[in-house]
């Protein structure tokens, strides 16, 4: 979909439609995903305990939503600088508006999915959502009617096709189990919004930061940038296979203490990242200026070492996120919260020195990364030192 945007929309109007992508991505992710996550984690410790928390998906669409409002209120009160962070296109507000209270229960109906082992269903929901807006932004390029705003209301609408379409004849609740603990959301949900508004702003920072600090003669550098990172992410893209049986057989392992199983769960993901984050490093060098030009047909290319640096510092943020989820499931939401909003300071150190906007971009996203990496490390080999069973907090 981007690419046709790309090719539809040229530079400077990608550039706006990318930074609409990026609000998405990084509000929806950084609100919802702790639903989720949350989610994954109680209804995997309910599944190795055999209990069931009835009022757990309410509660949770509620913060949803409540987290949604409060969200489009900052963006409208915040106008001007909403439009302009949108490329000064109006209606790519109201996408917005349409976008996140349906990306809220999506999330929170993929915690129940992921948590219940309805990874088929899951898979299911992540196609329709993509296939959505592809179909979609094929059916404005046949019909002439691409432009900004088309393309911006396309992410307003996939996930309320994507509820509609995959949400008949799943059944929530399963037999056979006795009441569980129905244990307070808002803190728990408060430390994971919090890292996870954290971890989406150091992964999408750098095309924002291209945005508002470019002149405007480097207006389109923030949609050639982000049609880079768009390439080099591909991991993060893969990593969305493994991560909701990743978080519930973790959580499993802890609500059953089995503290080996979680060990060597946690050291094969870090292996097939580590391996798989090498080879698109290789690849990203080599392949990625004239792929992206070639691609998105854009005249600009980034160099082949801003492609590297970017495709290590992606590499490094996999690795941040399988270390979060593992301190996430021994129920430590609190270290969580600390790892990401350290590479928060590193980003800032790294965007500090007054070099090329693109340079100054790619600095800060790889000092992030690593500082993340590196936080959550020891916070995982400290608690792991401490081993307990935890359940729901």
């Amino acid at each position: 979909m981007l690419v046709l945007a790309g090719r539809s929309l040229g530079p400077a109007g990608f550039g706006a439609l990318s930074s609409l992508y990026l609000l998405v991505t990084s509000v929806a992710t950084g609100l919802f995903t702790p639903l989720e996550q949350e989610v994954t984690r109680r209804r995997g410790v309910e599944r190795s305990r055999h209990t069931w928390d009835r009022s757990l998906t309410r509660r949770a669409l509620g913060h949803g939503q409540a987290a949604a409002g409060a969200a489009l209120v900052l963006a409208l009160a915040a106008y001007p600088l909403t439009v302009r962070v949108l490329g000064d296109q109006d209606w790519l507000v109201v996408s917005l508006c349409l976008a996140l209270p349906g990306y809220a229960a999506w999330f929170e109906v993929r915690g129940e999915l992921a948590g219940q082992g309805h990874l088929r269903r899951y898979g299911t929901q992540l196609v329709v959502d993509g296939a959505s807006r592809m179909v979609g932004a094929l059916a404005l390029v046949l019909t002439g009617g691409e432009s900004v705003a088309t393309f911006g209301l396309l992410f307003g609408l996939s996930p309320w096709i994507t509820l509609l379409l995959t949400l008949p004849g799943w059944r929530l609740a399963p037999e056979q189990r006795r009441a569980g603990p129905a244990d307070p959301l808002a803190r728990p949900l408060a430390l994971l919004v919090l890292s996870a508004l954290a971890s989406q702003l150091l992964i999408n920072a750098g095309p924002l930061v291209v945005n508002l600090l470019a002149t405007d003669d480097e207006r389109d550098l923030a949609g050639v940038y982000l049609a880079v990172l768009v390439v080099v992410r591909i991991p993060v893209f893969l990593f969305s296979a493994v991560q909701p049986g990743y978080l519930r057989s973790l959580a499993e392992y802890v609500g059953g203490g089995d503290r080996q199983a979680f060990d060597e769960l946690v050291r094969r993901v870090l292996m097939t990242v580590a391996g798989v984050s090498a080879a698109v490093c290789l690849a990203s060098t080599a392949l990625a200026p004239p792929l992206v030009s070639w691609v998105f047909g854009f005249d600009q290319r980034l160099d082949r070492a801003t492609c590297l640096l970017l495709t290590l510092a992606v590499g490094l943020f996999l690795v941040a996120v399988v270390l979060a989820q593992a301190l996430l499931a021994l129920g430590h939401h609190v270290w969580v919260t600390t790892g990401w909003l350290l590479g928060l300071a590193g980003l800032a150190l790294g965007a500090a020195p007054d070099t090329g906007v693109v340079t100054r971009a790619t600095l800060a996203l790889l000092a992030g990364a690593a500082v993340a990496t590196a936080s959550l490390a020891l916070l995982l080999r400290r608690e792991r030192a401490q081993w307990a069973m935890i359940g729901p907090s």
